[in-house]
Order: C-alpha cells, then sequence, then structure tokens
C-alpha cells in the first residue's frame, strides 16, 4: 500500500513572512516620524536662535549714544586709581620717569635686557649702559613702545662675547620730550 503523503502546512509560513514584513513596516514609521519631529525642532531651535540674534541686535542699538558729544564723553572717562599717585602726572610735574627692569639674563648667547617704564609715553629713546668697575663695557640704543598706560623700551639684545664676565651694573637712560629717568639693574656673567 502506497505511503500516505504528509500534507505540510503552509500557513504558518505566510504567517512568518507577514510578521517580518509588519516588523520592517513599524522600523521605517519609526524613523519616518522620528525624523519628521527632528526637524521641527531644528528649525524651532533656529527660529529662536534668529529671535535672540535681533533682540541683542535691538539692545545695542537702543544702548548706542545719539550725538557724537557722548561718544566722546565716553571715550575719555578716566580710569580711576584706587592707590598711589598717578605716574602719569607724577612724571609731568616733576619731569621725572620710572619703571622696572623686568628681565636681564642670557638665553640663547644673547644678553637680553627689558624694561618697563611706569608712565605712557608717545616717543622717545632708551640708551643701555653696561658698566663694569665703573666704566662702560657697552651701549647701545633703542625706541620706546607705547602702551595702553604704561611703555616699554623696544629691547636690548647684546651677544654675550661683546660683554666681559663678571658683575655688570646695568643702566637703562629713558629720554622723552622733556621727561627723563633711569632703570637700574645688575647681571652675573
Amino acid at each position: 500500500m502506497p505511503a500516505k503523503r504528509r500534507k505540510r502546512n503552509r500557513k504558518w509560513v505566510s504567517w512568518l513572512v507577514f510578521l517580518v514584513l509588519l516588523v520592517i513596516a513599524g522600523i521605517v514609521a519609526y524613523f519616518v516620524w522620528d525624523g519628521y519631529f527632528r526637524e521641527k525642532e531644528v528649525a524651532s531651535e533656529e527660529t529662536t536662535t534668529k529671535d535672540d540674534e535681533k533682540k541683542v541686535e535691538e539692545v545695542v542699538q537702543v544702548a548706542q549714544p545719539k550725538d557724537e558729544a557722548a561718544v566722546e564723553e565716553v571715550q575719555k572717562e578716566k580710569v580711576v586709581q584706587y592707590e598711589g599717585e598717578d605716574p602719569n602726572e607724577k612724571a609731568a610735574k616733576t619731569g621725572e620717569l620710572s619703571g622696572v627692569m623686568t628681565y636681564a639674563g642670557v638665553n640663547g648667547g644673547q644678553l637680553m635686557v627689558r624694561v618697563n617704564i611706569d608712565q605712557y609715553l608717545s616717543g622717545g629713546s632708551c640708551i643701555l649702559a653696561i658698566r663694569k668697575d665703573g666704566g662702560n663695557v657697552y651701549t647701545a640704543t633703542a625706541a620706546v613702545a607705547d602702551s595702553a598706560s604704561t611703555s616699554t623700551c623696544e629691547g636690548f639684545n647684546v651677544p654675550v662675547e661683546e660683554l666681559v664676565e663678571g658683575h655688570l651694573n646695568i643702566v637703562v637712560f629713558i629720554n622723552s620730550g622733556d621727561q627723563s629717568g633711569e632703570i637700574h639693574g645688575e647681571v652675573e656673567l
């Protein structure tokens, strides 16, 4: 007797395919939905940023004075000094300039000398004199460079081979118009 063939139930395969398609459709729908709302969030952030920029521009426009006299008054506002005498006023009265030698040392085969001047000077010169035992060993000149409220000498770089070894005294003479001063320092070579 011939063997009975058993019929296979193929419904489960079709259900499995349907379920896989349903999951894929759900994932696609999620990404489309998420992308749509992200674009709206970015657009609302850009709108908010543009609104904030407009507000800042309006505030800046409101804060600007209307006439040029007020602008000049704002620019010429005096800086309040909290302690001590104003060195610019003192120099104007006495004609004496003051300052400090901020660096005097050997670097890369050169003696580097840096000086800050307490007063604001729009021009002038700095004369470097390096002395040993009361006699000049080396002299050089540099221009005065102005800064916000003080000045400085443009700096001196002296080749070490042009100097003698030992304890050296450094004097920087500052001249600007009818004002002058000296700044002293020392270095050991």
